[in-house]
């Protein structure tokens, strides 16, 4: 597929040339950031093995200092400690405004502040190791830090994991599957570095009381560990202090320049000087927008229309190319942090986001993603006819009790009521599951369902001028969850998506299959399980031009008493099978994905009383 045609008309060269820069600059940031990442991550759980003395720290050394210590392993290592803070300086001398979300500013405070703590370690371990043949093993290094520099190495170590945990957590937070590894992530990025200085701690005390020679600190190792870290130091901040000379005579030039009209459809009109990019003048002028990557071009939530001076705009560049083409943008679609308008233009912005009292810079609510879910869709049966027979008190203590039942029963099995609309409900499993447990789960809370509206036939037989029955479907794929909010009616949680859809379908088709429940053959294989009451079905859904398979059930659904035998040894493979299959939203048609043969086997030969093996619906 394509790109879009967006305009044929270039800006001036600076605009083009500051593109394709902000675009290979943030790989070469995000490789080298992975690479000293790596190298932290090595030696701080070489510090975390501490914990068991010395001589287990010096083991795992062995093997680190294989890898770090070789000369392809020092290029690597020492090239990205260049190639980063100086690429980092890069991005931040691109920035046209520094009003960002506090995350940003102290991603850039944290970079900043590493080297000050970072020289004085690389030098008095790695540079004086290598000119004086200093021991650099734990014991020796240990000594030498515990316990005047206690603090400092401790501070450096904190310095160095922030830092890159919220990097990464930049990169990942807009990819749906993070959702699944937001919590197990976290719970690493705390203990990575809570181990490390315990080890620290505890080996350190260990090496302190070894009965080692004492090291002799020579005048000349000292006065060259000290100019190492003055020219080290010096290099570093003055590389910084021409980056501020660069911003400031930046800021000068463009403010002797022209200005040009920017137009904010619903957010009034501006008049800038050019240089910043959409992004940074939305907050600027504290227009509500999206940034769920912080302007990196990873996301697309930033991105706009540009109604007018379209033609003006400078091509994208490949990142932003690559974004537009994976969400299909329509034409004159942007990302509004990669365009730098040098005359005037109108946007409209197609993502936004609500200010709130105490905000500036809004980015999305991180909870919104995409899900693999079970939903089951629930209706009570000729409920019209039965509300003109009963009185209002009368039918609103009916549903009361009803939703009392039925909220029992989904918050027991795990699920999540989204929905509530006069006589139905719609409700979600595996929020917190894992597929195969969530479709298992939706499966007996329906036969839960069915058995409470029997219970309270029972109850109101003598009240109720017919009997309460209930059609529910279920079925299993790909939905988008988050949460709509309004002024007026607060903050709700929903489920959307083509899956709630299919489970609507199917609850539709149990009045004309006159069953109580229907299941998506795909639910039924995420289970891994079989049921001695299904009955095959093919469902048509509006939309698909082949029919679903899918498994009614006359009565409350029973597990196949010979499978419980086997359900753990096939449940695994079954939902990764399905999963599979349901992964992209869409799912399997019957004709290319027929009920396994073993679980239909089973399911046909093990009933008393033989039924269809499929019935058209």
């Amino acid at each position: 597929m394509s790109l879009p045609h967006i305009g044929t008309k270039r800006s001036p060269g600076y605009d083009a040339g500051m593109s394709q820069v902000s675009s290979w600059s943030r790989d070469i940031r995000l490789v080298s950031g992975f690479i000293l990442l790596a190298f932290a991550t090595t030696h701080f759980l070489n510090h975390a093995v501490g914990i068991a003395g010395v001589a287990a720290m010096e083991h795992v050394q062995e093997w680190r200092y294989a890898i770090w210590h070789s000369w392809p392993g020092t290029v690597v290592l020492y090239g990205a400690l260049i190639i980063h803070p100086l690429f980092a300086l890069v991005r931040v001398a691109q920035r046209r405004t520094f009003r960002m979300p506090v995350r940003e500013i102290l991603q850039i405070v944290l970079g900043l502040a590493i080297p000050l703590l970072l020289v004085d370690h690389i030098v008095s371990t790695r540079i004086i190791g290598h000119y004086f043949h200093i021991d650099e093993s734990y014991h020796a290094v240990l000594r030498r830090l515990w316990p005047g520099h206690a603090l400092a190495q401790s501070l450096l170590l904190l310095l160095v994991w922030t830092h890159g945990m919220i990097g990464l957590h930049f990169i990942l937070r807009s990819r749906d599957s993070y959702v699944r590894w937001r919590d197990p992530f976290l719970l690493v990025a705390i203990l990575i570095p809570l181990l490390a200085l315990i080890g620290f701690s505890v080996a350190a005390r260990e090496a302190a009381q070894m009965a080692l020679p004492p090291e002799v600190r020579s005048e000349a190792r000292s006065a060259m560990s000290n100019w190492h870290e003055m020219w080290v130091k010096t290099g570093f901040f003055g590389l910084v202090g021409v980056f501020a000379i660069f911003v400031a005579f930046r800021e000068f030039r463009v403010r002797t320049t022209r200005a040009i009209t920017v137009r904010f459809v619903g957010h009034g009109v501006r008049k800038v000087v050019p240089g910043p990019t959409v992004l940074e003048l939305f907050r600027r002028f504290n227009i509500p927008h999206a940034a769920l990557c912080g302007g990196r071009a990873r996301c697309a939530t930033c991105r706009v229309l540009v109604l007018d001076g379209a033609d003006d705009l400078p091509a994208p560049g490949p990142n932003e190319a690559k974004l537009l083409r994976r969400i299909s943008a329509p034409p004159r679609v942007r990302l509004a942090c990669q365009i730098r308008p040098r005359d005037d233009l109108q946007v409209q912005l197609l993502l936004a986001s609500k200010l709130g009292s105490a905000v500036r810079a809004v980015e999305l609510d991180s909870s919104i993603a995409r899900r693999g879910l079970t939903v089951m869709v629930a209706d009570l049966r000729a409920f019209s006819a039965l509300s003109e027979r009963q009185l209002p008190h009368e039918l609103i203590g009916l549903l009361n009790r009803f939703f009392d039942e039925m909220a029992q029963a989904i918050i027991a099995h795990g699920g999540r009521i989204d929905a509530l609309y006069g006589d139905g409900f719609m409700a979600v499993f595996g929020l917190e599951a894992t597929p195969a447990k969530a479709g298992l789960a939706s499966i007996a809370a329906a036969g839960d369902i069915v058995r409470a509206v029997e219970a309270l036939n029972r109850e109101f037989s003598a009240a109720l001028p017919l009997p309460l029955r209930i059609g529910i479907g279920i079925h299993t794929g790909q939905a988008v969850i988050g949460a709509v909010e309004n002024d007026s009616l607060g903050r709700h949680e929903i489920t959307v998506g083509e899956t709630v859809a299919i489970a609507s379908q199917f609850e539709a088709a149990t009045r004309r299959v006159l069953a109580d429940i229907v299941v998506s053959e795909t639910t039924v294989a995420v289970t891994g399980r079989s049921f001695a009451e299904a009955i095959p079905l093919k469902v048509m859904i509006k939309g698909r031009d082949a029919p679903m398979a899918a498994y009614g059930f006359a009565r409350t659904p029973r597990i196949d008493a010979a499978d419980e035998a086997d359900a753990a040894d096939n449940g695994t493979v079954a939902a990764q099978g399905a999963t599979h299959d349901a992964g992209e939203g869409g799912q399997r048609a019957p004709a290319e994905a027929p009920v396994p043969e073993k679980a239909a086997g089973r399911r046909t030969k093990r009933r008393a009383d033989p039924k269809p093996e499929n019935q058209d619906v």
